[in-house]
């Protein structure tokens, strides 16, 4: 079937969204790229192939382990068939390690670490803290649990089920880390509902995109991790074009390519190699 005669519905930062009938979706996977919420007019080769690969192996996984999702079929390598649901309009963190924005805030005295965590760069939490972010928002905003119960997206005990499926998740895709020689630093899902309400994993699982990969041979706490994602494109811009300082405004799109191909190669292969080590696939 030509799915793509189907209507256009949307375009996110990635995926191209057209309708495909009987309450089903066709997510297209492009070679988009985004860093500091700003669209690149830059392209990845093979990136959303492998966004798409890699999630239809996660939820495929999750499907067997009692997880529900909304894949129904990968009828192409970058094309996914889904389930039409509600979407709960929040991202939801999961964080092994003490990095990223997680760390930044700790430095200033907005986080408390679950006890027992070394309070250094990159140091691995005693246990996963679980956050929520705005998800429809230029820029994701950290948001509470009472934030998601006063702005009337999930009930209290609907947030527990959210938390539940989150640390199964990440069980789930650690092992698969710790078996490529990958450690999953933190990650992000959505997650959507039927219409009995059913809370449902949905859009992507397991890729570079979603998570924050490291090599685990190359692990060193206390300074700056090498990731298997768009770090390097992120490294680049703050590095040369003063991002770290004054990027652009979020949600600008760029019309010209910036980066030099050097850059888009290295990102190209990490996210091959991601795939490749996850999933002990070839690409």
């Amino acid at each position: 079937m030509n799915y793509l005669g189907r209507r256009f519905l949307r375009s996110g930062k990635v995926k191209d969204i057209y309708d495909a009938g009987e309450d089903q979706l066709l997510f297209v996977y492009t070679d988009r790229l985004s860093s500091h919420d700003v669209m690149l007019a830059d392209k990845v080769p093979h990136k959303g192939e492998v966004l798409c690969r890699l999630s239809a192996y996660c939820f495929t996984n999750c499907s067997a382990s009692g997880i529900e999702t909304h894949l129904i079929d990968v009828p192409d390598q970058n094309k996914m068939l889904v389930k039409k649901l509600f979407l709960i309009p929040i991202e939801v963190i999961g964080r092994n390690y003490l990095y990223g924005s997680y760390w930044k805030r700790f430095q200033c005295g907005e986080v408390t670490l679950p006890e027992g965590t070394d309070p250094v760069l990159a140091a691995k939490l005693s246990e996963p803290v679980v956050e929520f972010t705005t998800k429809l928002e230029a820029k994701d905003r950290l948001i509470t649990e009472q934030d998601i119960i006063s702005y009337g997206w999930l009930k209290p005990e609907e947030i527990e089920q959210v938390k539940e499926i989150t640390l199964k998740l990440n069980e789930l895709m650690s092992k698969d880390s710790k078996k490529a020689g990958i450690i999953l630093a933190d990650f992000k899902v959505e997650f959507g509902k039927d219409e009995a309400d059913k809370i449902i994993l949905i859009d992507e699982a397991e890729t570079p995109d979603s998570c924050r990969f490291w090599d685990a041979s190359k692990y060193q706490p206390g300074k700056t991790q090498e990731s298997f994602d768009k770090q390097i494109v992120r490294d680049y811009l703050e590095r040369m074009k003063g991002w770290d300082k004054k990027p652009p405004k979020a949600g600008t799109k760029l019309t010209k390519p910036i980066l030099p191909d050097e850059i888009i190669q290295k990102t190209s292969q990490r996210y091959i190699e991601a795939y490749e080590r996850l999933t002990g696939r070839k690409f």
